[in-house]
């Protein structure tokens, strides 16, 4: 489904408008694969705790080789879109050293709890902070994050969303959140993989497009 080569896997031999336009597209497209794996893991635990309360019902151990299959595919779409989100941010000059892709931070699949189904839900960051690319990436991001917030008045809330799995903001302008909460969207994503959000009317940053689920109407449900 998703390369782990090398060649022109990070799209640069396309021109910078349409090398960005499709790692938009490569990160929307393993978002929507990273939904129905999470959505897939949350049916069969349900069935495997049904099973345990209710033995005649099924063998519990019979879901779990589907679930740490499906574990391993989180963790591997995660760090997919960590990679395809980095080489976006390099694209629209967020990175200062353009000699250096970011295609490192990616490392090898599967390191990371590729089998933890305890864990496969944790913000997959601590994973990279290490990397000194994408630290710079993350203090880049942040000075211009952290820069639209000065001097500027509240934005209206243009939308609700809700987390779908928790973020830790480590960075200034960004914001830590925590899964299955509902907040308000006061920006859009502008194309670099963020989307402003504000909580209680107080409290407003930065979080990962692909980490929050956005509701057409403001009032936390789909249309």
């Amino acid at each position: 489904m998703l390369g782990k080569g090398s060649g022109s896997e990070d799209l640069s031999h396309l021109p910078p408008e349409q090398r960005r336009k499709r790692l938009q597209a490569k990160i929307q497209d393993i978002g929507r694969h990273l939904q129905k794996e999470l959505d897939e893991k949350e049916a069969l635990t349900k069935m495997k705790d049904v099973y345990q309360k209710s033995p005649q019902m099924g063998d519990p151990s019979s879901v779990e080789p589907r679930l740490a299959e499906i574990c391993e595919n989180i963790d591997r779409l995660r760090l997919e879109a960590q990679k395809f989100e980095g080489w976006l941010a390099e694209e629209e000059g967020r990175l200062p050293v353009k000699s250096d892709p970011p295609r490192k931070q990616s490392g090898p699949y599967g390191t990371k709890n590729s089998s933890s189904c305890g864990q496969d839900r944790e913000s997959p960051d601590g994973s990279y902070t290490e990397d000194q690319n994408l630290e710079m990436q993350q203090r880049s991001q942040s000075n211009e994050m952290a820069d639209k917030f000065e001097d500027e008045e509240p934005l209206p809330a243009i939308s609700t969303c809700k987390v779908l799995y928790p973020f830790e903001g480590q960075t200034e302008g960004t914001m830590s959140v925590s899964e299955g909460e509902l907040l308000h969207m006061i920006e859009e994503d502008k194309g670099d993989g963020w989307t402003r959000v504000r909580r209680n009317d107080e409290e407003e940053g930065y979080v990962p497009t692909s980490y929050i689920q956005v509701f057409l109407d403001n009032s936390g449900q789909d249309s």
